[in-house]
């Protein structure tokens, strides 16, 4: 008989009162949050966490979970005209972080544990927008996926996941040579020469078509990161500066963690949304 098993939660950690699933299968586990959709934990054992999860992010008051892995939907950073033609004061990311998504089906099996949320267009503020946004959270034994979906419609779309870290001075993620927009240089377009990027100062980054692979990579462990249907990886660490100026952030908090996001940007690509990112600990 399968151990495997989809359980109710009130609160994770610091976050009391926060409506959350667990998922469990085998010796694999991981949180979401109906706030937000929202990745709060991913466990492949017991004693190995992945995500990276700010020790003082919040939730009340409409404000966004510090960690996890964000849902970054319909735009990513502020909000383009196409988004917000009256130039309305309009949060970065989207709109879909602050927002109670609806469960609409849970599976368990003896092989996968998933759960499926989804919510309805009235939270978008643009027009011909999607009818629907859905996130399916498939948890196995081997890895964890998301799978991030609507119908059409222009929209960005990123999966901006957190992922722990021992130390941010001993980590490096490959294969990212080529170009990237640097958002510390107004976007300016450069290109990467070395496969492999460390980080050694704040890094904020837009690495464009990026492989279908990518590995973060820390002395001792790594972390096999597998991307469809973007155009784009996103790699950030604010560094000790911006850190500190981050209410829901410790201020040595840029030392645990680096962003390394699966992310949809054009403007012009007007498909139905198919966003994956699958995360494998490879020990």
């Amino acid at each position: 008989m399968t151990s495997n098993a989809i359980t109710q939660l009130s609160g994770f950690g610091q976050l009391k009162d926060l409506p959350c699933y667990v998922l469990r299968c085998g010796q694999a586990s991981a949180v979401i949050s109906r706030y937000g959709a929202h990745l709060l934990s991913y466990k492949p054992k017991a004693e190995v966490e992945v995500i990276y999860l700010s020790p003082e992010a919040v939730w009340q008051n409409n404000t966004p979970i510090r960690g996890g892995v964000p849902v970054c939907w319909p735009w990513f950073g502020p909000a383009a005209a196409e988004f917000n033609p009256a130039a309305q004061k309009l949060p970065n990311h989207g709109v879909v972080r602050t927002e109670l998504w609806h469960v609409v089906k849970e599976s368990v099996t003896e092989a996968a544990v998933s759960i499926e949320l989804r919510i309805a267009n009235k939270t978008l503020p643009y027009a011909n927008a999607p009818s629907y946004l859905s996130l399916t959270l498939q948890l196995t034994e081997e890895a964890l996926t998301l799978k991030l979906n609507s119908d059409q419609g222009v929209q960005q779309a990123a999966l901006h996941s957190y992922f722990n870290v021992d130390s941010v001075h001993q980590v490096c993620v490959s294969t990212l040579a080529g170009d990237y927009l640097d958002k510390l240089k107004a976007g300016e377009r450069s290109v990467q020469r070395q496969p492999e990027l460390k980080f050694t100062a704040e890094v904020d980054r837009v690495y464009l078509d990026t492989a279908a692979e990518l590995t973060l990579q820390q002395q001792g462990s790594a972390v096999q990161i597998t991307q469809q249907g973007h155009d784009a990886s996103v790699l950030w660490n604010p560094w000790a500066e911006k850190a500190t100026a981050l209410k829901d952030l410790p201020d040595l908090g840029y030392l645990d963690f680096v962003c390394v996001e699966t992310a949809r940007l054009s403007l012009t690509n007007t498909a139905p949304l198919q966003l994956v990112q699958q995360i494998r600990y490879l020990g």
